[in-house]
């Protein structure tokens, strides 16, 4: 409200009839003016009556144009009758016409100003004709008359000349931005074959030279990859192109997609990434979900790029209101034991292309632009976003945002298998100790947590009925580990594993690959559940654990399309899919496509979005239309754009989802689980 036009002039107006109670009623009473105490009376009882009416007004409805026509017309009609009032035509509320034609002007543009000019000076006018101003005073009657047609006259040339620099300046901007975007999505696709290609070699026999080449490859396309992105969200923003959606979305899953999509890179430096979620959070948000996911990836993927050892906290908190966000919000917090930032730049971490010195942007790369990207994208949601920090000890970015839950939305139910059960849990990081230990104590289970085995000498031996074992990024044997812990537990309770994505694993018999870190209470709860009632504790993350000798959980043999135009990037993903036991059809463009799934059965089909002779979008709505009834092939579009208005159009067109490129051999895990029950086809 404080930012409305109207709202301020509202106040503004008060305060100046305010002061002109004040003005003239003093000239009254030392007898400067004549004043007729009941029209003063009247007068001022009518105006300021009215004038806090449209005030009221404005609170209650702030967006009515034809409003400002009955302000302009009062406001004039005040001042005209102010100076009947005081019976002098030249008076200091003269000066208050300019004021009502150069703010109208200003704030509302040319044709508000033409009103407010012509009203003006046909009412200055009435009031020297009663007041037989022109009879006494001809000279200066004509030129006060002539400054209120000359002086608007002025000002709107200069508002010509305003509105013409500022669409050259916006259609500057517009070009800028349409240019960016469109290289920007053209360096992608040969990017995109740099990183998928890289990859496949990475799976290749290597001696170790090879080895560093290629790691070296594969980092200085995923800065590149990161640096293109960055750019493309920049321009959108300064562009003003970015839309907000709210809809309803599950804030777990949304937490989860990230910190899994950005565990491979933390794990790779050997730094520890946990997420903390407060356990009153509802399970349904309304909100921009692709938004949220821009903000964490940035601020997250900085932390990790800053930090060499140690950890990466992301907190999520419920807040209550305060001054910045005036209703109970969400509260993020990305806490590094990073390099930190000095205190004294800390006010420019948030300045486009900024960074706090030369060396660190040459020794991690980087535009600068994530924390403005992540800067513009809170406040357009209507939140706030700051950061603490200390050189040499980490640093810490929060994110204030109003995301209201949804009607009827919970926190979660608590399994009643999974109460009072005895947890005992061994995670060597302190803080990721204390995270998972709230995590099982959420569930309703009392947890007994150890970073050694050495914790458990000084303890009595007991009978726990739950062991979560959390691998850590320096690697644990838990098998030894599991020998060590027989010494203090009676009997032998099932043992949940919590390790990395891809890491190789050795685990005994007994002990159930059931997590990834960092894992959520979910999937806590689910893997417990499981394991307590005697079942398979292994869900869809069992796949992401290879064992040495074992046969690969998701060689379920899946038929899929694929329909990529580019050569490179169709036999990067063809061989990842290959690799993982299905079977792939590949299509060069939409017409082959839709001939090949119209003659065939496929359980899944990969289409890219800008294909020849028919596009990803009119393959959709064709097949669609052909489909058989009763049946459903899942269509999920391949973009390097995952534009708002791009997802739409995906929806629109029949799809059931999209997969960014290049695509992560992850991704493919958890969407081939998601859109198709492998075991109806093994």
């Amino acid at each position: 409200m404080l930012h409305n036009s109207e709202y301020q002039s509202a106040w503004v107006r008060l305060a100046i009839w305010s002061f002109s109670v004040g003005y003239i009623g003093l000239g009254a009473w030392t007898d400067y003016y004549v004043v007729d105490v009941g029209q003063y009376y009247l007068f001022f009882g009518f105006f300021i009556l009215l004038f806090l009416g449209l005030l009221i007004s404005i609170y209650y409805v702030p967006e009515m144009p034809a409003r400002r026509y009955v302000t302009v017309v009062s406001d004039i009609v005040a001042v005209s009758l102010a100076i009947f009032l005081t019976n002098e035509a030249i008076s200091p509320f003269y000066l208050l016409y300019i004021w009502i034609f150069v703010s109208y002007g200003t704030r509302y543009g040319k044709r508000l100003l033409k009103v407010a000019s012509i009203l003006s000076v046909f009412a200055y006018n009435v009031v020297l004709i009663v007041l037989d101003e022109w009879q006494q005073h001809t000279f200066e009657a004509f030129f006060f008359l002539l400054l209120l047609v000359v002086l608007p006259m002025y000002q709107y040339s200069l508002l010509r000349k305003l509105h013409e620099a500022r669409q050259e300046a916006e259609q500057a901007n517009k070009a800028r931005g349409d240019f960016l975007a469109t290289m920007t999505h053209e360096l992608r696709t040969p990017l995109i074959g740099v990183i998928g290609m890289s990859r496949l070699m990475q799976s290749t026999r290597l001696d170790s030279e090879q080895q560093e080449y290629l790691h070296s490859i594969k980092a200085s396309a995923q800065l590149l990859r990161a640096l293109i992105g960055d750019i493309l969200d920049f321009s959108k923003i300064d562009a003003n192109k970015l839309e907000l959606e709210s809809s309803a979305f599950e804030i777990r899953e949304l937490l989860r997609g990230v910190t899994s999509t950005l565990a491979t890179e933390a794990q790779e430096k050997q730094v520890e990434l946990i997420c903390q979620v407060d356990a009153r959070l509802p399970r349904e948000l309304l909100g921009d979900e692709l938004r949220l996911s821009q903000i964490l990836f940035n601020l997250l993927g900085n932390a990790i790029k800053f930090t060499d050892e140690g950890e990466v906290v992301l907190r999520v908190l419920l807040a209550p209101a305060d001054d910045k966000v005036t209703v109970p919000h969400v509260r993020l917090e990305v806490e590094d034991t990073g390099i930190g930032i000095p205190a004294e730049k800390l006010e420019n971490i948030f300045e486009m292309f900024w960074q706090a010195d030369v060396s660190t942007s040459r020794r991690f790369g980087g535009t600068g632009l994530g924390t403005t990207v992540a800067r513009d994208l809170a406040r357009l949601m209507g939140g706030d976003i700051g950061v603490r920090s200390r050189l040499g000890e980490g640093t810490c970015f929060w994110v204030k945002l109003p995301l209201l839950p949804k009607d009827g939305s919970k926190s979660g139910v608590k399994p009643p298998v999974l109460s009072g059960r005895r947890c005992l849990l061994f995670e060597a990081n302190d803080t990721g100790r204390s995270v998972y230990s709230e995590v099982v104590t959420a569930l309703g289970m009392e947890v007994t947590a150890v970073s050694s085995v050495d914790s458990l000498a000084q303890m009595p031996k007991r009978a726990w009925e739950l062991i979560l074992l959390c691998d850590s990024v320096n690697g644990i044997d838990p098998e030894i580990v599991l020998n060590q812990l027989d010494e203090h537990v009676t009997g032998q309770p099932p043992v949940l594993f919590a390790g990395y994505r891809g890491r190789r694993v050795d685990l005994p018999a007994r002990a159930t690959p059931a997590l990834l870190k960092p894992f959520l209470v979910d999937q806590l709860a689910q893997a417990a559940v499981r394991a307590l009632r005697g079942e398979s504790a292994n869900g869809e993350d069992d796949a992401a654990f290879p064992k040495r000798g074992g046969r690969r959980a998701e060689d379920s043999g899946v038929n899929i399309l694929l329909a990529e135009d580019n050569s490179i990037a169709a036999k990067v993903l063809t061989t990842l899919l290959v690799q993982k036991g299905h079977r792939v059809i590949h299509a060069i463009d939409g017409r082959e496509a839709l001939e090949a799934a119209t003659s065939d059965e496929f359980h899944l089909a990969f289409i890219d979005l800008r294909m020849p002779h028919l596009d990803g979008f009119d393959f959709t709505r064709l097949y669609r239309e052909q489909e058989p009834e009763g049946l459903h092939m899942p269509i999920l579009a391949l973009t390097a754009n995952a534009a708002e208005d791009v997802i739409e159009q995906c929806h629109e067109a029949g799809m059931d989802g999209f997969i960014n490129k290049p695509v992560e051999p992850e991704q493919l895990d958890l969407v081939i689980s998601r859109y198709v029950q492998t075991q109806e086809y093994e």
